[in-house]
């Protein structure tokens, strides 16, 4: 008879073990936000009781009719462990208290550190345990999931390669200013447009990507599920809701530059929603500009689809809490995957630090807000100079740092207008006809253009092009926002 009970109370434990449930995001060597406010969440048997333990913390709570459970820590004043995460009878090992900062979007995102230029640097001096990442197992959905795959990883010599390099250096510089630990999640995958990270409500807030997503997703893609509207924001950002971030950092917009102009309202319901789901409605959010790429040209009127979408990624900026990272100055012509991933890192951490972190540095680069017309010169007033306007005008611009099929990894500068202090302007008349400034000069905070071939200027570009050669930067080394601006009154 006493066997029988220990068999049925043996029987009994492994049922309430086997019955309570958490995402794999809650596994070992996790992060966890130094927030007052941390779910931890899952799922368990209809009316279980969960105990949650964390650092002298104890939670309690009943797993609801549909089986989900959560409880929230208070981890504001937490040090940083590492603790166990006891819940019921599993125990999470190793679980550290830090910065947890997701990351998110295409192949320059997904881009891991083991095919970026310095790999063989950073990974001769691994940074260790206080750095962590989890990468998201790519899956796609047709429904929302509940679960995730993945593991948590430290930045040692053998796992800091599979980091997402824009992600890597981004959290090493978190890491290096605020000495706290920096946890990164990276939710990314190649070759996909936005609106596969975002649910049917969300792109319905646009009529012409809805149009699309619409068709796209009837069209007949075994091989590219991923491509279709919300598959990936259902088997990749939905299951880590209510997960507590400290801010999301986002790379993507190559896929959408065919369809520009849905892209600002597309990034503004993607950031609502995504803000609503993770219980943060002020969540930094902050993205790069798309990098230079393709060809050269000395046609200022060539058509420029990533000089649009450039555009649509600012316009998108009137979002609170948001920013980004301009990189014209960063990218390949012919390598769509620029491998220089620290200055993009680099970049997105100076918005971070100045802006949730309260350091006292510059991150941003001049960006236009007024325009005047004097005769046949347009005067544009800058703000974010940053202890003045420059002009920096390199001898070379990355070609193909691969150095594949005989390309060169550089190429020479031929300047479109060889004769102005600042290289990049151009205007236009009232036929809509582009010639390249042959005078851009500063003058404290103002940039006054003009040309020869233009007596009544009404519109002015910076930068518009797939791969612009621009020279207008601040003195702390951030390069101007590319804009374009027409019809400009006297």
């Amino acid at each position: 008879m006493k066997k029988i009970v220990l068999w049925m109370l043996a029987l009994s434990a492994l049922g309430v073990n086997a019955a309570v449930k958490l995402p794999g995001i809650f596994s070992d060597h996790a992060v966890l936000a130094k927030k007052a406010k941390v779910p931890v969440f899952g799922k368990a048997d209809p009316g279980e009781k969960v105990v949650v333990e964390f650092n002298k913390q104890k939670r309690e709570t009943v797993a609801g009719q549909n089986g989900k459970w959560r409880v929230d820590l208070n981890l504001a004043d937490s040090p940083e462990g590492p603790f166990e995460l006891k819940v019921n009878n599993i125990v999470i090992k190793d679980v550290i208290v830090g910065e947890v900062w997701l990351c998110s979007g295409q192949s320059n995102m997904q881009y891991a550190l083991s095919g970026s230029i310095g790999r063989k640097e950073e990974c001769a001096k691994p940074i260790g345990s206080r750095f962590r990442c989890f990468n998201v197992k790519r899956n796609s959905s047709k429904v929302p999931l509940e679960e995730v795959g993945g593991k948590w990883v430290y930045a040692t010599s053998t796992y800091s390669p599979s980091f997402p390099g824009v992600g890597y250096f981004f959290g090493k510089k978190l890491l290096a200013e605020i000495n706290r630990p920096v946890g990164l999640i990276n939710a990314s995958w190649g070759g996909t447009d936005i609106t596969a990270w975002i649910s049917w409500e969300a792109i319905s807030e646009n009529k012409a990507a809805l149009a699309r997503s619409k068709k796209k997703d009837a069209a007949n893609l075994p091989k590219r599920e991923r491509v279709k509207p919300t598959r990936l924001y259902n088997a990749m950002i939905y299951p880590l809701f209510p997960y507590a971030l400290n801010g999301t950092i986002w790379y993507q917009g190559e896929r959408n530059a065919r369809n520009a102009h849905e892209y600002a309202d597309l990034t503004r319901a993607m950031v609502a929603l995504w803000r609503k789901n993770f219980e943060f409605s002020e969540m930094p959010f902050y993205w790069c500009s798309l990098a230079a790429y393709n060809p050269k040209t000395s046609d200022p009127n060539a058509p420029s689809n990533w000089a649009r979408l450039r555009e649509q990624q600012t316009l998108a900026l009137n979002v609170p809490f948001t920013g980004q990272a301009i990189l014209t100055d960063a990218g390949e012509s012919h390598n769509i995957h620029p491998r220089d991933k620290k200055t993009p890192g680099e970049r997105l951490a100076a918005i971070a630090l100045a802006n949730v972190y309260g350091k006292k540095v510059p991150f941003a680069g001049p960006s236009a807000t007024g325009f005047t017309r004097k005769g046949n010169k347009i005067v544009i007033t800058f703000k974010d100079i940053e202890g003045g306007l420059v002009s920096v005008v390199p001898s070379e611009y990355a070609y193909d740092t691969r150095g594949k099929n005989g390309r060169p990894k550089s190429a020479k500068i031929v300047r479109n207008s060889p004769d102005t202090q600042v290289e990049g302007f151009a205007i236009c008349g009232k036929d809509g006809k582009y010639f390249w400034a042959d005078e851009a000069v500063i003058d404290g905070d103002t940039v006054i253009v003009s040309s020869a071939k233009v007596a009544e200027p009404v519109g002015v570009r910076y930068a518009w092009a797939q791969n612009p050669t621009a020279s207008l930067y601040n003195k702390a080394g951030f390069p101007a926002v590319p804009f374009q601006k027409k019809d400009i009154a006297k």
